[in-house]
């Protein structure tokens, strides 16, 4: 539940004191009108086709994984998606940037490991200190652990959110665990707040023909080679979402200042929902997740629900006017982080 018993309103939709969390889903299509469609594989297994458990929709076939939406809902927010690079919408928003010799390594925003990679834990930074530290011995040093990182007051734990949010904010949304050569200590760790998939329901197994041969080209041995490839088709195709308001809410973002707490949680909040709009605007004209997976928004669009209420529709366009300068700049971040840069020798 919002923090204090507020409403929060976010490009013009309320989330009440008491809401735990907000699904929205929206029904796709093939863009090209083939319903033939290629989902996300896995060696030796292909695509993932399961029984629907309540028997409704025959068998469930995974489009999107969970991991891979949430890869997808970092990048709708990067102007450079190789660097990890913030757009200048979010100006203003912390994150780590790892250099060598001021040559681009990795950012906090695309390695997967975010506050557990090892390369990320061993850079060097001032913090706005006069100290210069490693990340590793810095979040040691916030956290009172001890030097081998192994033990901590566990009453401390909390804290390492209002950490996370000053340094890379939007690990608050996907999800973190601190956890590298240097601190060992277990239990500092964040599940994702905003999960997503895209699924196809009442799905069948289509097996489409390819082939491969060198003819006048090259010296080769390969030949002709015909092999299968797997796709599917489907009734219906949804995109899901969930924000889990509740956990965000339960955070201890600002502890003792009710409305920097309450200006961190909306702005976590704006993030999410701002994601999820973003990914869905791509989807109005087509969005290629693969080469045979090129799908858009059903005229119907995309609803939203509170809770158990009923759905009603969400607009996308609405969530993107955001002001999120102004979020950002309400949330009282640390300066100068948008983003820190971490340095190597």
């Amino acid at each position: 539940m919002t923090t204090d018993n507020q409403n929060i309103t976010i490009g013009g939709l309320t989330i009440p004191a008491n809401c735990r969390r907000i699904f929205i889903t929206a029904e796709l299509e093939p863009s090209n009108g083939d319903p033939r469609i290629q989902p996300t594989g896995f060696p030796d297994l292909g695509p993932v086709l399961y029984p629907d458990p309540s028997g409704k929709h025959g068998n469930i076939c995974i489009i999107e994984s969970e991991a891979s939406m949430a890869n997808r809902l970092e990048e709708v927010c990067f102007a450079n998606k190789y660097e990890g690079t913030l757009s200048d919408t979010f100006t203003g928003l912390p994150y780590l940037r790892a250099e060598k010799s001021n040559e681009f390594k990795t950012a906090s925003t695309i390695d997967g490991h975010r506050f557990a990679s090892d390369f990320l834990a061993k850079g060097k930074s001032d913090f706005g200190t006069d100290n210069e530290a490693t990340l590793a011995d810095f979040i040691k040093t916030s956290l009172g652990m001890s030097n081998d990182g192994k033990t901590m007051p566990i009453a401390r734990v909390p804290e390492v959110f209002e950490l996370a949010m000053g340094l890379d904010t939007m690990s608050l949304i996907h999800g973190f665990q601190v956890s590298n050569e240097q601190i060992s200590f277990v239990g500092l760790r964040h599940p994702r707040a905003l999960t997503a998939s895209i699924i196809g329901l009442n799905a069948e197994r289509v097996i489409v023909p390819g082939i491969k041969f060198n003819v006048g080209q090259v010296e080769s041995e390969s030949g002709q080679a015909i092999f299968q490839k797997q796709r599917i088709t489907c009734k219906s195709i949804q995109a899901r979402f969930s924000v889990d308001v509740g956990l965000l809410a339960s955070l201890r973002l600002a502890p003792g200042e009710i409305g920097l707490q309450q200006a961190r949680l909306s702005l976590l909040l704006a993030l999410g929902l701002w994601k999820i709009a973003a990914f869905l605007d791509r989807l109005d004209v087509e969005l290629s997740l693969r080469s045979e997976c090129k799908l858009k928004l059903k005229d119907d669009g995309a609803i939203y629900q509170i809770d158990k209420a009923e759905g009603v529709p969400f607009d996308p366009k609405e969530i993107l006017k955001i002001d999120m300068p102004t979020q950002i700049t309400s949330a009282g971040l640390p300066q100068e982080r948008s983003p820190l840069t971490l340095r190597f020798s």
